[in-house]
């Protein structure tokens, strides 16, 4: 059996093997073995097989594991590999019940990485053999999704495998894309297990802690690692930027051509990332950058931002939609307007101006018998409205140098909002509301102080006890959110971020914006209101490692203090959330 193997031979070996005799089949399978290099008598052995399908009808199946499974056919050739499709082809033709096992061995052969020698024209192979498996092969596409999904290489395997694989799935949409969308539900799925794994603070603490260390070595030393500089500390992190890298990329090489936007495609990817968006990403809480593959392909063109807008303000108003996702949808939509520069500042006040119509009806239909009310039920109103304030925060500028900008904030009739007896300034974040306090004063919009500090003074305690909530759990902030589209801090992928990003800026001149004279007297007046919480500072250069040094990790506090000059840089760097805003 070491010169050659017929046919016959194969067939006893197998038959003896199904008596429970396994001396021919152990000395066939090591024969194989031993002669996988041998191109021309490998190529005999496939071609046998392929004309004698038969074989393995009702029984035989352990054959074909071992064929699949104990082959190294990262070193076989071109012409083996093609010999080797055809027998598979041939036998999945003729029984469908083998596609699964061998779509198994493809999905396999995605894992391995492009170090190993030779390994692209498997890759290639198993391509080729892929497409032309779901032609022939109707039934073979419904089982694409599970076995990807099953065969999805866990978090903690190495990144060249994670990164090969995705690679290889994102390949497969050429001739699959039909499977595009789910195929998206399974990569991002997986991209925002790691991404809930490294949390914004982990990766900047991690990086924080790794340039102290590094201080202790020398100029020399330190030279040695720049082919390095850019791996992030946090190992989820640096798997995480690795894939988003990989998944900007193809959302490049789909969308652009020639140097343009392809707008049909791009639209068509867009549809399919949102779709992803309101069954993932929407419902998944702290994530900290899958969610930026969106706000990149949004910058491609305004339709696409305002369908991305569009989409999460529907969301937003739809009354079936339970309070945590409308709540987590207009995050969405503020983080996003205040963060994309490519968002035109009179789309800002259109937007706007539709989330203040939508407050001044909520107020008129239950202001009437709110001052009672459990504040957990406007839970919606006050996410809006804090959406409000913190859009001005960011666009104020440019709202101020639009000839009727502040005009336009004016007729918003913000103050009816703030004053009604909802009271929203008690339930947004403290540094939301008093920053906003602090420029509402400057442009002359409202004044705020005095319902800050009299909500602090009278602040309930740190529990409510409401029919609704027996045990009194709930803090004395109650909106729970946080900020989608915050600094992005992974080093690589930032590349495609940041230039469409809006980092928040230094304001040094900011209390003479309206001309206003600032006297000891007035000052003295505010002087409570004047401090803005001085606890957490915003990082202007997200992912740089310079701006990680000056990040404070500490808690937030209520209490106004006598500070009289207060902070020129927003203080809230990540959003902390509206839970664990105050410790």
């Amino acid at each position: 059996m070491l010169q050659t193997i017929s046919i016959d031979q194969v067939k006893e070996t197998l038959d003896q093997f199904n008596k429970g005799q396994k001396y021919l089949y152990n000395t066939l399978t090591t024969t194989v073995r031993e002669n996988q290099t041998n191109e021309i008598w490998f190529i005999h052995l496939l071609d046998e097989l392929r004309d004698n399908v038969d074989l393995f009808e009702n029984s035989n199946e352990q054959f074909l594991d071992f064929l699949q499974l104990q082959i190294d056919w990262s070193r076989q050739s071109k012409s083996v590999l093609d010999t080797f499709r055809a027998f598979q082809i041939n036998l999945i033709s003729c029984n469908t019940k083998h596609a699964q096992r061998y779509l198994s061995f493809l999905f396999t052969i995605f894992t391995i990485p492009e170090t190993t020698n030779n390994c692209l024209p498997l890759h290639d192979f198993a391509h080729e053999t892929l497409e032309q498996l779901v032609v022939i092969v109707p039934l073979a596409s419904t089982l694409l999704c599970p076995i990807a999904e099953q065969h999805f290489p866990f978090m903690t395997k190495e990144i060249t495998i994670q990164i090969t694989y995705v690679k290889n799935l994102l390949r497969s949409l050429s001739y699959l894309s039909i499977q595009r969308l789910r195929f998206f539900e399974i990569i991002l799925s997986k991209l925002l297990r790691l991404d809930v794994h490294a949390s914004r603070q982990d990766i900047l603490r991690e990086e924080k802690c790794s340039i102290e260390n590094e201080l202790v070595f020398s100029l020399e030393q330190l030279g040695t690692n720049d082919k390095t500089s850019n791996a992030m500390k946090h190992d989820q992190a640096d798997k995480l930027d690795c894939l988003m890298y990989v998944m900007f990329e193809y959302i490049n090489s789909v969308c652009i051509e020639n140097g343009t936007v392809n707008y049909e495609q791009t639209k068509l990817l867009v549809r399919d990332l949102l779709s992803v968006f309101n069954k993932i990403l929407l419902p998944t809480h702290d994530s900290s950058h899958v969610q930026f593959l969106l706000f990149y392909i949004c910058s491609f063109h305004t339709d696409f931002s305002d369908e991305f807008m569009n989409n999460c303000w529907k969301t937003f108003v739809s009354p079936s939609v339970s309070m945590t996702f409308r709540q987590a949808s207009i995050c969405y939509l503020c983080s996003l307007i205040a963060r994309a520069k490519y968002i035109p500042i009179r789309s800002v006040l259109n937007i706007t101006q539709l989330m203040m119509d939508w407050l001044h009806t909520y107020v008129s239909t239950t202001e009437t018998n709110s001052g009672n009310a459990n504040p957990n039920r406007h839970l919606p109103f006050y996410a809006i409205c804090q959406a409000v304030l913190y859009i001005f925060i960011y666009r104020h500028q440019e709202i101020a140098r639009l000839p009727d900008g502040i005009e336009t904030v004016l007729k918003w009739r913000i103050g009816r909002i703030i004053s009604s007896e909802l009271n929203p300034l008690k339930y947004c974040l403290p540094a939301i509301a008093l920053r906003f306090a602090q420029l509402a004063r400057n442009y002359q919009i409202v004044f705020c102080y005095s319902i800050i500090e009299t909500n602090n003074r009278y602040s309930l305690p740190e529990t409510f006890a409401t029919n609704d909530y027996q045990n009194g759990n709930l803090p004395s902030n109650i909106l729970y959110s946080y900020f989608p589209f915050d600094p992005y801090v992974l080093k690589r992928s930032l590349v495609f971020v940041q230039p469409i990003y809006n980092d928040y800026r230094d304001e040094n001149d900011e209390s003479n914006v309206c001309g206003k004279d600032s006297d000891d007297n007035d000052r003295q007046d505010f002087d409570d209101s004047d401090d803005v919480l001085t606890s957490m500072m915003m990082s202007t250069t997200p992912g740089s490692s310079d701006s990680l040094d000056h990040l404070p990790i500490t808690t937030m506090s209520t209490s106004f203090k006598s500070s009289r000059n207060p902070p020129s840089v927003l203080p809230f760097g990540r959003s902390p959330g509206f839970r664990n805003a105050i410790n």
